[in-house]
C-alpha cells in the first residue's frame, strides 16, 4: 500500500503534513537515531496534538525504536522532540505511559489479571504519593468498554491477544499520563479483533493523545484519526 492509500482509504483518516501547529502535544524535528547497521529512521518530522495518530511504517525495529524515542524511553542520534515543551527525555517521560511493547512491559503468564493490576498500582503510588482517584475496576472498564473484561481469576497465559493488549494499555492508564504511546497494533493478529482494538484506542484518545504503531491501515470502520507515514531509514 503506497502514502495515498493509507491517507485516504477512509473519511475518518487525514494524513498531515508537518508544519507550524500550536496546539501540538509532541512536536519532532528532524528525529534520526541510529540503530547497529545504520539509521533505523532519519529526518522525522512530526506534530501530534490530542487525538488518536497512527504511525503507518512497517512493523520491526524502526517502528518500535521511532515510538519509544517519542515517549522519551530513548534518545535520538540527531534531532529534538518535545513533550509539552520539555526536551530532556526524563521530562518526557513523566508525561507519556507506554503500552504494549515486547521486552518492556510483557506479562508474566503464571500471574492473574488481579495480582498485575494490584502490582503495578502498587508500583506507581511511590510515584505520586496518593491515589489518582482512578480505581483498578474503573480503568479495566474505561479501557474494555463493551468487550468482556478478564475476571479477576484469569491467568495472563490464558487470554487472547486481544484481551492481553487491552490488558496492557489499561495498566499504562493507571499512571493517568496525557500522552500514551502504544506499540505494534499488528500483535493483535485477527482483523475483526484488531479493529476493536482500534475502536477502543479511539476511546481512550477522545481525552488524550495516544499514538499507536500500525503497518497496515485502519480500514474503513476506524475511528478518527490521523496518519502519519514516517522516512525510514532515509528512503521515501
Amino acid at each position: 500500500m503506497d502514502s495515498s492509500e493509507a491517507a485516504t482509504e477512509n473519511a475518518g483518516t487525514q494524513q498531515t503534513q508537518p508544519g507550524p501547529d500550536a496546539d501540538a502535544i509532541i512536536v519532532a524535528r528532524g528525529l534520526t537515531f541510529d540503530g547497529e547497521h545504520g539509521p533505523l529512521f532519519c529526518g522525522v518530522d512530526l506534530d501530534l496534538d490530542r487525538g488518536l495518530h497512527a504511525v503507518h511504517m512497517p512493523g520491526g525495529h524502526s517502528q518500535k525504536a521511532l515510538l519509544l524515542t517519542l515517549a522519551g524511553r530513548l534518545k535520538p542520534s540527531a534531532g529534538t522532540v518535545a513533550v509539552f515543551g520539555e526536551t530532556a527525555p526524563r521530562a518526557i517521560r513523566r508525561h507519556c505511559a507506554i503500552a504494549a511493547f515486547g521486552d518492556i512491559d510483557d506479562l508474566d503468564e503464571a500471574v492473574t489479571v488481579e495480582t498485575v493490576v494490584t502490582e503495578q498500582r502498587r508500583w506507581l503510588a511511590p510515584l505520586f504519593g496518593r491515589s489518582r482517584g482512578v480505581s483498578d475496576r474503573d480503568v479495566l472498564a474505561d479501557v474494555f468498554g463493551d468487550i468482556p473484561r478478564p475476571a479477576p481469576t484469569d491467568y495472563i497465559g490464558d487470554m487472547g491477544d486481544l484481551e492481553t493488549f487491552l490488558l496492557q494499555i489499561a495498566l499504562a492508564l493507571c499512571s493517568d499520563r496525557p500522552v500514551l504511546v502504544v506499540g505494534d497494533l499488528e500483535q493483535v493478529r485477527d482483523s475483526e479483533r484488531r479493529a476493536l482494538a482500534a475502536q477502543r484506542l479511539g476511546v481512550i484518545a477522545a481525552d488524550r493523545l495516544v499514538v499507536v504503531g500500525v503497518t497496515n491501515s485502519l480500514g474503513d470502520e476506524a475511528p478518527e484519526h490521523q496518519v502519519h507515514i514516517p522516512n525510514i531509514a532515509g528512503k521515501d
